[in-house]
């Protein structure tokens, strides 16, 4: 486990969108971002790069809540508030999914219609978040997107949250060339131990293809063996 363990979690942010500009400088043009509150700082902290905004970039939303854009439990209005906050820049492009459609199953096939068009391929990048669970993007243990391996994007009833969601599926997101998953809090402890330990948990899955992994924590965070 390639492990980044920091004290403070503006030091986590920091180190991780300095991650993100080397990669860009080396070439990376498709980076695909995850929810929930963690990479909030993360995000803004990337909008205000100068740097980032002189390359042609497509930001790519990993998976999302079935609300509409401007709810606040949505992926992408938060991306939007926080990456996009002074605007986007002319060369970048914001592939996310089109909850506006009504139906989960469609919102999925838009959005692969949507990859396909832009010419994507492998993702360069792709920033990762974990759950309690262990689940990452919207693939939660014992779900049937799983075992999608022939699309881009699915659409995912969870049991547990009684909700729809829509993701990238297992193999995008093991076949990026770069995974940077980020986590803090004691509560996400036993899970990288479990990880550590070989469990087969869903944010196992996708971190074990032939990309990199890297894992960046903050000391609660960080497993004890």
């Amino acid at each position: 486990m390639n492990l980044r363990i920091f004290d403070t979690l503006s030091a986590l942010h920091a180190a991780s969108a300095r991650t993100i500009l080397q990669r860009v400088v080396a070439g990376a043009r498709s980076i695909a971002l995850s929810g929930g509150s963690t990479p909030k700082p993360l995000y803004a902290l990337l909008g205000q790069s100068a740097e980032l905004r002189e390359v042609p970039i497509v930001w790519v939303v990993v998976d999302e809540r079935y609300v509409p854009i401007d709810h606040p439990d949505s992926n992408a209005g938060m991306i939007e508030k926080t990456l996009f906050a002074n605007g986007m820049a002319p060369g970048h492009r914001f592939l996310r999914f089109r909850t506006e459609l009504n139906d989960p199953a469609a919102t999925a096939r838009a959005f692969e219609g949507e990859w396909r068009s832009l010419g994507l391929a492998d993702l360069d990048l792709v920033v990762l978040g974990i759950g309690d669970d262990g689940h990452t993007a919207s693939l939660f243990p014992g779900t049937d997107v799983l075992q999608v391996e022939d699309r881009i994007a699915a659409a995912v009833f969870v049991p547990r949250l009684n909700a729809w969601r829509v993701t990238i599926t297992r193999p995008v997101i093991r076949a990026a060339k770069l995974r940077m998953v980020v986590a803090t809090g004691a509560t996400k402890r036993p899970i990288l131990e479990q990880v550590r330990a070989g469990a087969d948990l869903p944010v196992a899955q996708v971190t074990a293809g032939a990309g990199e992994t890297w894992w960046l924590v903050d000391r609660d965070a960080a497993p004890e063996n």
